[in-house]
């Protein structure tokens, strides 16, 4: 592949990218929907606490044998 082709994808691709990142920097800005600043970037909220994933509670040794009544 001649370097000439080379350039010319390699600066595309470049200007692709720099493109789509001003598309969604200038959306997060007006106020729309925008991947930019999403939930990730900032930390995203615990999940809520549900039957499904309920704590793990541990034991002591002492109250897993059965007592003598």
């Amino acid at each position: 592949m001649p370097l000439l082709v080379q350039n010319i994808l390699v600066l595309s691709l470049v200007a692709v990218c720099v493109g789509l990142v001003i598309w969604q920097a200038s959306r997060s800005l007006v106020g729309k929907r925008s991947k930019l600043g999403s939930c990730c970037a900032k930390g995203c909220e615990p999940p809520k606490p549900d039957e499904k994933n309920a704590k793990v509670q541990f034991m002591p040794v002492e109250m897993l044998t059965l007592k003598k009544r």
